[in-house]
């Protein structure tokens, strides 16, 4: 069977993508606003993810500046437990930026690291990209430590660069390349 991001799994979590009827799972966690302080993406309304979740239906993944949206879900149950959302760059064709979410009750059990691997795997091998990164918000100790278990490095760290919660915020920049995977 030929390898898709519609056929991505480990021991404990498959991955597949996010759909419409998705929307009520992910608006629990995502509106949580101790799960949301670092997200730029904020939902305040289920009507809001049914949006993002419809903006984020591309087809197939790797075309050029969409983002492919991917629900995490746990082997045996089906239970969403987070999801991983994949901007596939308008830089070119080899590249492709990251972001991850948990819900609360599974963080700090692996489930990142575990998706990320599936990705990275995947975004290497099958699609032949040369570089991945992830833009982090300096005070996200948990999103830093991911990267770095992931053995990205930090490549650079802007002053004050995004327009976040009314105010300028600093952006921290993590990449690995396809060689050092």
């Amino acid at each position: 069977m030929e390898r898709t991001l519609n056929h991505l799994q480990s021991k404990r979590i498959y991955l597949r993508p996010m759909l419409l009827p998705d929307a009520r799972e992910i608006f629990s966690y995502r509106s949580d606003p101790e799960i949301n302080q670092f997200q730029t993406w904020q939902p305040k309304t289920l009507e809001e993810v049914e949006e993002f979740i419809n903006n984020r239906i591309v087809g197939e993944p790797n075309k050029r500046n969409t983002w492919f949206q991917l629900s995490i879900c746990k082997i045996g149950t089906g239970e969403i437990i987070g999801d991983c959302g994949l901007h596939f760059l308008n830089i070119d064709d080899k590249q492709v930026e990251f972001g991850i979410t948990i819900k609360r009750d599974y963080q700090g059990c692996g489930y990142a690291t575990e998706t990320l691997k599936l990705v990275f795997e995947y975004l290497f091998k099958d699609l032949k990209k040369h570089r991945i990164i992830a833009s982090v918000d300096p005070d996200n100790a948990a999103s830093i430590r991911l990267c770095e278990r992931m053995k990205m490095r930090k490549e650079a760290h802007f002053i004050k660069s995004i327009w976040f919660h009314d105010r300028w915020e600093d952006d921290v920049l993590y990449a690995i390349l396809d060689h050092e995977w």
